[in-house]
């Protein structure tokens, strides 16, 4: 095991020192006095300390002076350029072999250069170099972020400029489609875990446009963050405040995690904090102090999904496979920022994929819960529309169904009658033979009375054994008709269930609208006729008569 250990160290040192003799070139930083200096110092003027040729990380605020001296002759055919790759608010002066001004570069400000992408400063080395050869760098840095160094020809730029604008559309043209998404779930359902999500996701998409620096080309963006690195660490702040929000809220932690949530609102208590504090204070201290507020957040939030997940909570899974990838390149850029280590450049890649795929899945979990939501308040919605023991719309729908018929029927003219129908002694059989056998009476009973209406008459359960017929089109003959057919079908079929014959029977109550009538009216008449019916000795249809305002009929009632 020893001896594969040292083979393997060996390896990886070997590895790291053929990748630094493959650089065609050095780089040195000044570290003396004359760092300040506003022309090039000569090479006697101080130390220079050697750096990675391929990374110059500048972390002290001011002009600082670097030294890139070449190793091997650059032709000037290619037409080669000095690319520093994630710039941010660094400002560069590059002075060339023999040059008696800089060149200045930047993303942000006078000197920002459109003819390249904003992934990197861009120097032209229109002479190409010589073996021996210096450009000096005067890096005036405002953001400790590490900026890659690399010499390539015009048309390697531009191919990866073509492919840098792909990445980043997508990335970011996926994150704005995302924002809306959660924006429309939110105003949609007033949740407030959509609304926490959008707010993250305004501030990832502000935080990318930032970085990448395309918010040189949005006024009030650049005019926000394109000076101070303050603006961009309350930002910072506030998507991790709304990140801890959001998955608190959507694995519901307070229910489930009671004493867990209480440490996630400690988090959220000092991101918010900590954002005040760079509203008003330019600190590396805070800086220092939200990088690692993001991370152990993330790590909690990360630890809560896994044991949701495991306990079988559906959204903590989605979560779970979108949040660890983008933990991952969380942490190590959190750490490249901190200066712990120099991350290579695919890191910055893999953080905004990572942020596009964490949100997409991450909205694709919340339109499942909104999917969800809306299956359970269609369950719900017809549970309240149908009576759960007789199939029967429910009183409120069948209601519902009447208030249609009545506005069609006014309106329109036609014929429309109810029947109230009662099953005779209902209370004798549920105290003889017991509740069950009750309800298995209503459920026969409104069986073969739907049995006997035609397709657009409406039947619901209107209270305890009593139900209620909308017969649209039909007249009181033809209505009275219908309630003798139910009737018939009720009484010459009694119920057999074991060794039991049990007898049954309906008092039935019919009453015809009448133009004008309300429905609480047209009801009352059916429902006094049906009083008629149980007067007559039960088993029996009962017609209404019409409204005392109008000449009255007799009541008619049949056996």
């Amino acid at each position: 095991m020893g001896t594969l250990v040292r083979w393997g160290a060996a390896v990886l040192l070997w590895a790291c020192v053929a990748a630094a003799h493959a650089q065609t070139w050095t780089l040195q930083r000044l570290d003396d006095a004359t760092a300040g200096a506003e022309a090039p110092p000569a090479d006697a003027a101080g130390p220079l300390r050697p750096s990675r040729p391929d990374m110059l990380f500048e972390r002290a605020r001011g002009g600082a002076w670097w030294k890139l001296t070449s190793r091997a002759n650059v032709p000037a055919d290619d037409a080669p350029k000095l690319l520093l790759y994630t710039p941010f608010l660094n400002q560069v002066e590059a002075w060339l072999p023999g040059a008696d001004a800089p060149s200045r570069h930047g993303v942000y400000g006078a000197h920002a250069d459109d003819r390249y992408s904003p992934r990197a400063l861009v120097i032209d080395l229109p002479d190409g170099l010589r073996a021996g050869q210096t450009v000096w760098l005067r890096v005036n840095a405002n953001g400790s972020i590490p900026m890659q160094v690399d010499i390539a020809p015009l048309a390697q730029v531009q191919r990866d400029d073509l492919r840098y604008a792909y990445r980043r559309a997508f990335s970011l043209g996926a994150t704005t489609v995302l924002l809306l998404l959660a924006a429309a779930f939110w105003l949609r359902l007033r949740e407030r875990a959509h609304l926490y999500f959008a707010a993250n996701l305004s501030c990832v998409l502000i935080y990318l446009l930032v970085l990448g620096g395309e918010a040189r080309d949005i006024p009030l963006l650049e005019a926000v963050f394109g000076h101070s690195l303050q603006p961009q660490r309350v930002l910072a702040a506030l998507g991790g405040l709304f990140a801890i929000l959001f998955q608190a809220r959507y694995l519901d932690v307070q229910r489930h995690l009671p004493r867990t949530a209480i440490l996630l609102r400690v988090c959220a208590a000092t991101m918010l904090a900590i954002a005040c504090g760079h509203a008003l204070f330019d600190s590396r201290f805070l800086s220092m102090a939200g990088n690692l507020g993001l991370m152990v957040s993330s790590v909690i939030l990360l630890l809560v999904a896994w044991v949701q997940a495991w306990r079988g909570q559906r959204e903590a899974r989605i979560l779970s496979i979108a949040w660890l990838p983008l933990l991952g390149f969380c942490i190590l850029r959190t750490l490249e920022l901190m200066g712990a280590w120099s991350a290579p450049a695919w890191v910055g890649s893999g953080m905004d994929l990572g942020l596009a795929t964490s949100g997409l899945l991450l909205t694709l979990g919340l339109a499942d819960a909104m999917l969800e939501l809306r299956r359970d308040r269609d369950r719900a919605s017809r549970l309240a529309m149908v009576d759960g023991l007789t199939g029967l719309s429910s009183r409120s729908a069948i209601e519902q169904r009447l208030t249609h018929e009545i506005a069609l029927a006014g309106k329109r003219g036609t014929a429309l009658s109810v029947a109230f129908i009662d099953l005779d002694r209902f209370k004798a059989i549920n105290d003889r033979h017991g509740h069950a056998l009750g309800d298995e009476c209503l459920r026969i009973v409104a069986a073969r009375a739907r049995n006997r209406l035609r397709e657009r008459d409406a039947l619901g359960r209107y209270g305890g054994d009593e139900l209620l017929a909308v017969l649209p089109g039909a007249d009181l003959a033809q209505a009275g008709a219908t309630a003798q057919e139910i009737r018939i079908a009720v009484h010459d079929h009694p119920l057999s269930t074991g060794e039991l014959t049990l007898p049954l029977s309906l008092s039935i109550g019919v009453a015809e609208f009448v133009a004008g009538e309300s429905m609480a009216a047209l009801l009352a008449r059916a429902d006094a006729a049906l009083y008629v019916s149980k007067a007559n000795g039960r088993d029996c249809v009962s017609i209404a008569p019409p409204p005392v305002s109008l000449p009255t009929a007799h009541m008619e009632a049949s056996a």
